[in-house]
């Protein structure tokens, strides 16, 4: 039987691909990520002086790569590169986008990023969904990944399913728990980690949040919830930096 998460129906309600490509910035350089079936996802890695680590970008949904060329002076100032990604037919990537397919992925960008950045300290954060891919990610303690970051991040799988107008005949079986219930990896999450969400967040709620920050096994963890802020407007709040670059020293 197939997956609701496989099905065209979810697909189609879950992904909004743009193909907005630029120019390689100064201080950038553009990788492709050769992942299953022929496809290859465009990385695109950003370079300044004086930061202590990478933060590998998982970025939301409607956002391309390009959309983060001139946020990278932010993660910069922060303390930190940016490295931002584009799913299957987002930006320059090809192939049609699936949440496995983006799950299974994650895996070689986050291989493909730890052998460019050669042993700098790594922190892979994942927006809103690209919380699923850092949250298949952080299941696994990796010596080279020093934290996990999640913003408007998705920890109810159900309510994936509702927000998508999606009604379930009954309660998901336990194979497509393991894949995609961001819950039952945080519990087998031990690295240290930030949760950062919107007070005001309508999209995915704060409850969220919190329910994440609980189920994070982890016992180097923080809850930052932005007043104030929604789905989309945390970059805007200076809290949101300040907590950025305190985990990013606390783990370079």
């Amino acid at each position: 039987m197939e997956s609701i998460f496989d099905s065209p129906e979810f697909s189609s309600t879950m992904f909004y691909p743009q193909r907005r490509v630029t120019r390689t910035p100064p201080g950038a350089r553009d990788l492709t990520v050769d992942v299953s079936d022929g496809a290859r996802l465009h990385l695109r890695m950003h370079h300044r002086e004086g930061t202590v680590a990478t933060v590998l970008l998982f970025h939301g949904n409607g956002e391309v790569v390009s959309d983060y060329d001139d946020a990278a002076a932010d993660y910069a100032a922060a303390g930190a590169d940016l490295a931002v990604v584009d799913y299957r037919g987002y930006g320059a990537s090809s192939g049609r986008p699936t949440l496995r397919a983006c799950l299974v992925d994650a895996h070689a960008v986050l291989a493909t990023a730890l052998d460019a950045t050669q042993g700098r300290p790594l922190i892979v954060m994942g927006r809103s969904l690209g919380s699923a891919c850092a949250a298949e990610l952080c299941q696994t303690a990796r010596p080279a990944v020093q934290g996990y970051l999640f913003e408007s991040g998705i920890a109810d799988v159900y309510g994936v399913i509702r927000r998508r107008g999606i009604t379930l005949e009954g309660p998901l079986d336990a194979r497509d728990l393991a894949v995609f219930s961001p819950l039952h990896k945080f519990a087998r999450c031990t690295t240290p980690t930030l949760v950062l969400h919107g007070a005001d967040d309508t999209l995915i709620p704060a409850s969220e949040a919190r329910t994440t920050f609980e189920a994070l096994a982890s016992t180097e963890k923080k809850l930052v919830l932005i007043p104030g802020r929604g789905h989309n407007d945390l970059s805007m709040h200076p809290l949101y930096w300040q907590a950025m670059a305190r985990f990013i020293e606390a783990q370079s």
